[in-house]
């Protein structure tokens, strides 16, 4: 029972009692904490009235510390380093890390977003797992529920306690096989309504992003709403439908699956896209290099902005 501390005793208190029984010196303990002597005199008297013991006691050669101070010693000090790691910011050891970490994101943030990372998150943690869900209009509030710890968006980011990170902008091109009509000119809003159209969606809850920007489309004639934007060069290499849909999506399709993008409406806006998460994640070192990672192909945009 020696050992045991007692149930009232402060962090820094029992700090400079290991400091204490380490110098066996009042004199030399005040040097080490750069408090004055008599200062330290008066945290002995309250160390020994909380432990009832008087801890270091003149001997022949000096304070000498009590049976019961020995037999604080080594737990103390362990006890203290324990304490000293959780107040502090743990150094991150990404090749020893093991975590999974929880996104929400549309295939063109996955796209747009994590492929370029994947390569760099591969090598650097191989223990990390990114658990992928859809993009909804309850995204971010599961983020502030903690059960998400990263959003891709296009969306505002608004909500209690929210942090983001701006991307890059986005615009918007058309897309459709290489031989259809609709490359023969800059398309009319009217020549668009003409042809059918494949529309992915922005996540579930965001409704028709297109027809937000241009009204008239809403009466377009939809030959596939589709949930995924990887879907869409599949459906349209066989058709007559086009799509209208963001930069980076319509000339990656183009690139891989021989398709031939074309200007889209000038009134479709430009938008935003953001990497979201809580503020509770703000000290945590595996968080913040998963988004450095995620946001370090876009810098040169964001100097640039």
């Amino acid at each position: 029972m020696s050992g045991r501390l007692p149930h009232r005793v402060d962090f820094t208190l029992l700090q400079h009692l290991q400091v204490l029984i380490e110098q066996r010196s009042v004199s030399r303990a005040a040097e080490r904490l750069g408090i004055g002597q008599p200062a330290m005199s008066r945290i002995l008297a309250r160390l020994r009235d909380q432990f009832d013991d008087p801890l270091l006691v003149r001997g022949p050669r000096g304070m000498m510390p009590t049976p019961r101070a020995e037999a604080l010693s080594g737990p103390l000090r362990a006890w203290l380093e324990a304490g000293e790691s959780l107040l502090r910011d743990p150094d991150l050891d990404l090749g020893r890390m093991k975590r999974v970490f929880r996104l929400a994101s549309t295939d063109f943030g996955l796209l747009s977003v994590l492929t370029p990372a994947i390569a760099r998150i591969a090598q650097e943690a191989a223990g990390v797992e990114l658990d992928v869900e859809p993009l909804s209009d309850a995204s971010l509030r599961r983020l502030e529920d903690g059960r998400l710890d990263l959003v891709l968006t296009g969306w505002n980011p608004e909500g209690a306690g929210l942090k983001s990170r701006w991307l890059f902008r986005e615009t918007h091109l058309g897309l459709a096989r290489p031989d259809h009509p609709v490359h023969q000119a800059t398309p009319t809003h009217a020549e668009l309504l003409r042809w059918p159209h494949v529309a992915p969606s922005a996540g579930d809850g965001f409704g028709d992003w297109v027809a937000d920007d241009l009204p008239d489309m809403a009466e377009r004639r939809v030959l596939v709403r589709a949930e995924s934007f990887a879907l869409v060069p599949y459906l349209l290499q066989t058709s007559e439908a086009v799509a209208l849909l963001p930069r980076r999506a319509a000339e990656h399709f183009a690139a891989a699956h021989g398709l031939r993008v074309f200007p889209a409406p000038p009134e479709m806006r430009p938008f935003d896209y953001h990497l979201v998460w809580h503020e509770r994640s703000d000290g945590d070192a595996g968080t913040r290099w998963l988004a450095d990672a995620l946001s370090a192909g876009f810098e040169v945009e964001r100097v640039r902005a």
